[in-house]
């Protein structure tokens, strides 16, 4: 199936083609009538978007895929084609800009594999990317304590003009100690143990059935 579409000069809006099922009553369409199809552009200032939905089991789903739209007000031809073995493409000026598969594209069907939430993570399961260097031992003259990183600067002198009774008491200001080490940490290496971040095992999805057919049975087309 191909839906061609052709659009110029949208500021902000839709320009949507849509496939309506055949028990659709003419009299009656409105904005909320289902549809199997829903294909175009959608551009409003910097939020601009190709849909292509596709209504599967009573349910709109929208393509994974983000395709842009061009951004100039010239005339353009949008192409959807929507084939029997589940593949399509996206052109836009006969240029395609998204195909592959259906079903990798769609979420129509719950994934194959989920996460197993009742495992749990071993317990010599080792995620810690860096650990202390067992080697590297603090040294001995080392004083953190003794030695403020702070200290009055002994080049300082108070100003000649300086009176205590206007003034106040001097204070000379203060520097960085050169002999202030800091605290002391111990250094840093590579976990040889390190495993990477646990994730529990993948299993099959009881809820996942395959529909090799969705594409001319269940989106009726």
């Amino acid at each position: 199936m191909k839906l061609f579409i052709l659009l110029q000069g949208i500021d902000c809006g839709g320009g949507y083609i849509k496939v309506l099922p055949p028990s659709t009553v003419p009299e009656e369409l409105n904005g909320d009538t289902p549809y199997n199809v829903m294909f175009g552009p959608d551009i409003c200032g910097s939020d601009r978007k190709v849909h292509v939905i596709l209504s599967y089991k009573g349910e709109n789903k929208l393509i994974k895929l983000h395709i842009y739209p061009p951004r100039d007000d010239l005339t353009h031809l949008y192409t959807l084609i929507l084939r029997p073995d589940q593949t399509y493409e996206v052109k836009i000026d006969d240029k395609t800009e998204g195909s592959g598969s259906i079903l990798d594209d769609w979420d129509l069907l719950p994934p194959k594999k989920i996460r197993d939430l009742k495992a749990k993570k071993p317990e010599d399961w080792d995620e810690r990317k860096m650990i202390p260097d067992p080697e590297d031992k603090k040294p001995e003259d080392w004083d953190s304590v003794s030695e403020p990183e702070l200290i009055p600067d002994p080049d300082a002198k108070i100003p000649e003009d300086w009176e205590e009774e206007m003034d106040g008491e001097w204070i000379a200001s203060m520097i960085q100690n050169p002999n202030y080490k800091g605290e002391w940490k111990q250094r840093q290496i590579p976990n040889p143990a390190y495993k990477g971040e646990w994730e529990p095992p993948e299993i099959d999805n009881p809820e996942y059935e395959a529909d090799p057919k969705h594409m001319c049975t269940n989106l009726d087309l």
